[in-house]
């Protein structure tokens, strides 16, 4: 993973983990950068995936994820449970229609 610029970096630095930030509390950190800078930053910590889309216009800093398998959700080949279709209809809940 490549090096966060020193802007993005430090812009990380402040927002505290799982909390929406709006683009007007983001400019408070970085006063100098225009708005289409700013939303390049977060761009960049989006791609990173350090942080994610919160409202409208807003951001929020996640944890990372690893690399691993496990932490990417991929479910390993093999582990794939096969459900069909009619499974997953709750046909008790439907008795007296269906008759």
């Amino acid at each position: 993973m490549p090096a966060l610029s020193p802007r993005a970096a430090h812009i990380l630095e402040q927002m505290e983990p799982n909390l929406g930030y709006e683009a007007s509390e983001l400019r408070q950190f970085v006063p100098e950068l225009s708005a289409e800078a700013l939303r390049e930053v977060m761009r960049e910590l989006w791609i990173e995936r350090q942080v994610e889309r919160f409202g409208h216009s807003g951001w929020k800093r996640v944890r990372p994820t690893g690399g691993s398998r496990e932490s990417s959700g991929v479910i390993p080949t093999g582990q794939i449970e096969t459900v069909k279709p009619e499974d997953l209809f709750d046909h008790d809940s439907f008795a007296g229609i269906f008759k």
